[in-house]
């Protein structure tokens, strides 16, 4: 991408201020209170900001209008406050950073925190009553510049995964629509691809063909129970025991786990449904006249798959995000019926291909589109082959040498000798987890390589103890509390990175706004506070308390048994 510079704005009571850079962190301009010459700084380029579409790019618009710094003021505490700016520039164009990044929307803070970077948090508060003093205002162009820095890097991780696919599904837009399509997020962008207006929602559910008595025939596949319960709720999931398993059907996708006290499994199968939804959304018909055009989008996916890989990933938002769109009310796909019969659709398909399997094949895990088994026979093929017709699906194979499960949605699996994760015990144990929860993923760590290689978990602490963001505890107080404070009354940032020590180390607590105090949960009870750069702090394996990870690991362990 082209032409894009990176801003942060800062604003106080009689100084407001804005920071420019290009994408190499270089500073190309700086303004304070004087905004003269600004424009020229946002003609022609692509402005990249840190939740800039719900604050900068509103305050950006007053600083190009030559607002006074009392309005801009205004302004700010408005959105602060929890009002919307009224426009934006018509010469801003921009991108969000935070647009879409996680469903904990997590801070700048919180992501410098995970990074290991240093948590520079402003020593001078946003209230102050008066002018910036020289150095204060020197003090806040570092902040600023800084947290542009930290755009950067987010915007660099998400350049090829978010921005790229984005902006080439808006490319397939009308053109009368691409201008304003940039600001919206994808799942918008891609219900606006498919359709100009509402269509008309369902009134009930639709599953294909009716029995003579007027019910679906599908309907009669599963449990009585189950079929009950769809009718009758809106939410909430039923549970029901069969061919070993403890099924739950409900609003979400059908999900079951063995009821065998087995946790390690050998020579585990799977079959998952390809692309499960958006061929049920098809076979449907649940986007109406648009359907037709989202068949179009998934064949021209499957063309392009292996020949380009920008078209593919924009091509896939687009389809991935029509399931969700269904049961969001303020889209114009909006159909909770219709989602509703693309969820038991799948539901009823899967539970068949469950019993199917049941006969000749041991269940160990159903989940949503696949079902993982164990078994002495080939006699599975044959099933695999009569679903596919009866259906009209795909089934594709996977196999684990080796399956390790805590329940149906935490498990470890080996396949010649590459390890695959899933769960919130065990998800971070390839890679870091920048944008959502970054602490002590040693956890994650010693618990696989307990799992798997029956490694001791001190060996495994020890082996890390070289790489202290593995050990980092991100403790955050939330936007109901005033702030973070230790025992003596010390006040510290909203994000903090602690370690465990053995003595001698602070307790910090979060202050509500009325002056009492809560702890933070599973935090240790003597802690090294350390928010600089991590590559900074030394001698780390002789400070910390190893047995706080020790105890903390094996209770996690406890529940893999």
């Amino acid at each position: 991408m082209d032409n894009l510079l990176f801003y942060d704005i800062e604003v106080f009571k009689e100084d407001a201020l804005i920071v420019l850079k290009d994408r190499d962190k270089q500073t190309k301009a700086i303004f304070h209170n004087d905004f003269e010459g600004l424009i020229n700084w946002v003609k022609g380029y692509t402005l990249v900001g840190y939740n800039n579409y719900f604050y900068d790019d509103y305050i950006l618009t007053y600083m190009l209008d030559g607002k006074s710094i009392r309005h801009i003021k205004e302004l700010n505490d408005d959105i602060i406050s929890g009002k919307r700016g009224h426009k934006i520039h018509s010469d801003i164009k921009s991108l969000d950073c935070f647009q879409q990044i996680d469903v904990s929307m997590p801070s700048l803070k919180k992501i410098e925190a995970n990074f290991g970077k240093n948590i520079f948090e402003s020593s001078i508060s946003f209230d102050i009553n008066r002018a910036l003093t020289k150095n204060e205002v020197e003090e806040t162009i570092r902040y600023c510049s800084y947290d542009v820095d930290t755009t950067i890097d987010v915007f660099n991780l998400r350049e090829k995964s978010y921005f790229e696919p984005k902006l080439n599904i808006i490319e397939m837009l009308p053109k009368d629509k691409q201008s304003k399509a940039l600001r919206w997020n994808t799942t918008t962008i891609s219900a606006n691809l498919l359709l100009d207006k509402p269509l008309p929602q369902w009134s009930d559910i639709r599953l294909g063909d009716y029995q003579e008595d007027g019910e679906y025939e599908l309907l009669n596949i599963v449990p009585k129970e189950v079929k009950n319960y769809w009718r009758t709720k809106l939410k909430g999931k039923v549970t029901h025991e069969e061919f070993g398993c403890i099924l739950e059907f409900g609003f979400g996708g059908l999900h079951g786990v063995s009821k065998r006290q087995d946790k390690i499994f050998h020579n585990v199968k799977l079959l998952d449904v390809a692309s499960l939804y958006p061929n049920i959304i098809m076979k449907l018909n649940a986007l109406g006249v648009a359907t037709d055009i989202y068949r179009e989008i998934v064949e021209k996916r499957l063309s392009v798959k292996h020949t380009d890989k920008v078209l593919s990933n924009a091509l896939k938002l687009v389809i991935n995000s029509c399931y969700g769109l269904l049961n969001n009310q303020y889209s114009i796909l909006y159909n909770p019926n219709a989602a509703k019969s693309v969820c038991f659709y799948g539901q009823i398909c899967l539970y068949d291909l469950c019993q199917r399997l049941s006969h000749t094949c041991q269940l160990i895990n159903i989940n949503t589109d696949g079902v993982a088994f164990t078994t002495s026979s080939d006699d599975y093929k044959v099933v695999w082959s009569e679903w596919e017709k009866d259906y009209g699906f795909t089934l594709e194979e996977d196999s684990f040498d080796i399956f390790i499960q805590k329940d149906v949605n935490n498990y470890v699996g080996v396949k010649n000798g590459k390890i695959k994760c899933k769960g919130g015990d065990v998800g971070r144990y390839h890679e870091d987890s920048y944008f959502k929860n970054n602490s002590q993923r040693i956890i994650d760590l010693a618990v696989v390589n307990k799992l798997v290689y029956d490694k001791d978990v001190l060996e495994t602490i020890q082996e890390y103890l070289n790489e202290p963001r593995v050990f980092q505890i991100i403790l955050q107080a939330g936007s109901t509390y005033s702030g973070t404070y230790d025992q003596y009354n010390v006040k510290y940032n909203k994000v903090n990175r602690v370690f465990p020590i053995k003595k001698d180390g602070v307790l910090l607590h979060k202050r509500k706004i009325d002056g009492s105090t809560a702890r933070f949960p599973d935090a240790p009870e003597y802690m090294l506070v350390w928010n600089d750069e991590l590559s900074k702090l030394k001698d780390f394996a002789k400070k910390i308390d190893v047995n706080f990870y020790y105890k903390l690991i094996n209770k996690v362990l406890e529940r893999w048994e």
